[in-house]
C-alpha cells in the first residue's frame, strides 16, 4: 500500500475524542477505512469509526481515541492515507473543447479552468472576447467527448452580459 499525504488534525471537537481533519485534496471518504499518523517517524495506522464533511474539513472519529486528552495528543499530526483514496489533480479535460449552450448555441472555445476555492470558473474566448463562467455540474447539461464540446446551461441572463 502506498500513502499520500492528506493533511493534519487541526483541532478537537466535542468529549468523545473527534478531531478536526483539514486537507487541501479531494479524498473518497465513504472508502476511508483507516488513516495513517506520522509518530515518531514512522505511520502508525488508526481505523476510522465515522468520518464526515465538517466546516473547512473532515470531523474524524477514531476507533482507539475515545477523549479529549488521547484526541489533543493526535493535533498538529500529519496524516496520510490510502493513495488510491486521494482523487489525483489532473489536468482540466474540458480545455479547447467548444461550449454550447442550450439557449444562445455556440459560445466559444474553452481556454483556461481558473480554480478558485469554492468557485470554480470556465474562461470562454469568442472572438477576442472574454467570457467567465461558473463551472459546476448544475450547469453542465451533456459532454460530447469525440466532438470536443460542453453541452451548458447557463444561469438566466448571464451569458446577457458577455453577448
Amino acid at each position: 500500500m502506498q500513502f499520500k499525504e492528506i493533511g493534519y488534525f487541526s483541532k478537537t471537537h466535542g468529549l468523545k475524542g473527534h478531531l478536526l481533519l483539514f486537507t487541501s485534496v479531494d479524498l473518497e471518504i465513504e472508502q476511508i477505512k483507516a488513516v495513517f499518523i506520522e509518530i515518531g517517524g514512522s505511520q502508525a495506522p488508526y481505523f476510522v469509526e465515522e468520518i464526515k464533511p465538517f466546516t473547512n474539513g473532515f470531523l474524524v472519529k477514531l476507533e482507539s481515541v475515545n477523549s479529549v486528552e488521547e484526541a489533543n495528543k493526535l493535533k498538529n499530526k500529519t496524516i496520510f492515507a490510502d493513495k488510491k483514496l486521494v482523487y489525483e489533480e489532473e489536468e482540466f479535460e474540458f480545455l479547447n473543447f467548444t461550449l454550447f449552450d442550450l439557449e444562445k448555441g455556440e459560445i466559444g472555445l474553452i481556454e483556461e479552468f481558473i480554480d478558485t476555492p469554492g468557485n470554480p470558473i470556465l474562461k470562454i474566448m469568442k472572438g477576442d472576447k472574454e467570457i467567465l463562467l461558473p463551472f459546476s455540474e448544475d450547469f453542465i447539461e451533456a459532454v460530447k467527448k469525440k466532438e470536443k464540446q460542453l453541452i451548458y446551461r447557463a444561469p438566466e441572463g448571464l451569458l446577457e452580459i458577455y453577448l
